[in-house]
């Protein structure tokens, strides 16, 4: 690459453009225009300062002259205390300062970053953890390898290497990083999730008559898991490693309390969905299809250990499914989410007579909920499902809402978007599974 003036400048800091002599500058501060003009003068360049670009005579120096100039400036250390539309470039670790400005100018907003200092990883602070979610997908793009926890991305790269990563995104308009995320990020897309969402809640199987469902679900999970089987009850069993790490359980239940009536349609209003004739059916399909989605998505950068799934039968009729799986199955599982609740934002940790977990894990998750954008999800008491005999095995287990109400009913109803909310909270439990692990211990004792 042969090295400009706006190269060298973009690659610490300054958003510039090159037009022949004349260096365009973008949304430049005063501030970060005078440091730039001392900058410059301290290198012993000559140059002019006009309203919106600088006119260069002389002949670009070399970086490394400019990095032992702009270094002696450089302090980083107020960069939280500032609006990322007047960040000042001398309030950025040097190295990473012209990464952080390309991100901003790119709509992701950062309020803290650091380039390691040669001591640990480059990491940086984003206002929201959706935000560090879709970085790390660019990033990963450009072949850079990230670990996010929350809004916090650290970069498995040399500081020393962050500068040229700024000249890379420097050359990308917002509409096309946006077209790269869209073709890079494996998570299922709304559209695609409410199709096969529908697809599922059209599948006949009451109680007692999941032949239909079963099958489905087997085809649909089999090219995603390592090892998948029916069990002597009916139950789907299946396993996934990610590497090593905690050993999770989703759960999510086949039957439906009552048959699906055939000549039945789903009628859509906004995100809520209901049936023109007997049960919707969302109780339990939405949750099958969290879990569904979970697996077709879910990467090994996004979570390291082992997936257990089950998939149960004749839950409406008393849990009698998850009473015939064998405990072998159940061994090793560090904990266990249960994708069976009405509503939107609850996390069932115990009902009226049983506790499911420790308070401690519950807020755990709520915790993670608010850090990832998830808002209002609370630990609350709820009813009987699946959960309690998994938590009867002494695993830590949570019932998630999954978006339905009034189940049972003519009335019943699917939230569709808070069904997807639901899936974007698993993964995000998922992807601080390790963490929860680390705190808490693997198994401690529920009531």
């Amino acid at each position: 690459m042969v090295m400009t003036w706006s190269a060298l400048l973009t690659r610490y800091g300054f958003v510039t453009t090159q037009e022949g002599m004349k260096l365009k500058v973008i949304d430049l501060t005063n501030d970060n225009r005078k440091y730039l003009e001392s900058l410059l003068e301290k290198a012993e360049v000559k140059f002019k300062s006009y309203c919106s670009f600088f006119e260069i005579t002389d002949e670009v120096i070399a970086e490394e002259k400019w990095v032992a100039i702009q270094g002696q400036f450089n302090d980083g250390i107020t960069e939280m205390s500032f609006n990322p539309a007047e960040l000042p470039i001398a309030k950025l670790d040097l190295y990473i300062a012209g990464m952080v400005m390309q991100l901003n100018r790119l709509g992701f907003t950062t309020i803290y970053s650091c380039d390691g200092h040669e001591k640990g990883a480059p990491h940086i602070f984003f206002q929201k953890s959706d935000t560090a979610r879709t970085v790390k997908i660019l990033l990963n793009h450009f072949d850079i390898k990230c670990q996010r926890k929350n809004n916090v991305l650290y970069m498995s790269i040399q500081r020393q290497d962050l500068p040229g990563i700024a000249g890379e995104l420097s050359e990308f308009q917002p509409s096309e990083i946006e077209e790269i995320i869209m073709k890079s990020d494996l998570r299922v897309n709304k559209n695609d999730f409410n199709s096969q969402l529908e697809t599922l809640l059209n599948i006949p199987g009451e109680s007692g008559r999941e032949s239909k469902i079963r099958q489905h679900v087997l085809q649909e999970i089999t090219p995603y898991v390592d090892h998948i089987t029916v069990d002597h009850y009916g139950n789907i069993l299946a396993k996934k490693r990610f590497g090593s790490g905690p050993t999770i359980l989703l759960n999510a239940h086949l039957d439906t309390v009552e048959p699906i009536e055939e000549s039945r349609v789903i009628v859509k209003k906004d995100n809520i969905w209901t049936s023109n004739k007997g049960i919707l059916g969302a109780d339990d399909r939405a949750g099958v299809h969290v879990i569904i989605a979970t697996l077709k998505s879910i990467q090994p950068n996004d979570f390291k250990g082992t997936l257990k799934i089950i998939f149960t039968v004749e839950e409406e009729i008393g849990l009698l499914g998850a009473r015939e799986v064998n405990d072998s199955f159940l061994w090793n599982v560090d904990m266990a989410l249960v994708i069976d609740r009405r509503g939107t934002n609850d996390i069932v940790t115990h009902n009226y007579k049983q506790e499911f977990c420790n308070a401690a894990f519950g807020l755990t998750l709520e915790r993670i909920a608010r850090a990832n954008g998830l808002r209002d999800w609370k630990a609350v008491s709820g009813g009987l499902s699946d959960t309690a005999i998994w938590a009867s095995h002494n695993v830590q287990s949570v019932n998630l809402s999954a978006g339905y109400l009034h189940e049972h009913t003519d009335l019943e109803q699917l939230d569709v978007e808070a069904n997807y909310n639901t899936y974007l909270f698993v993964n995000e439990i998922l992807g601080s599974a390790q963490r929860i692990k680390s705190n808490q211990g693997r198994r401690l004792a529920v009531g």
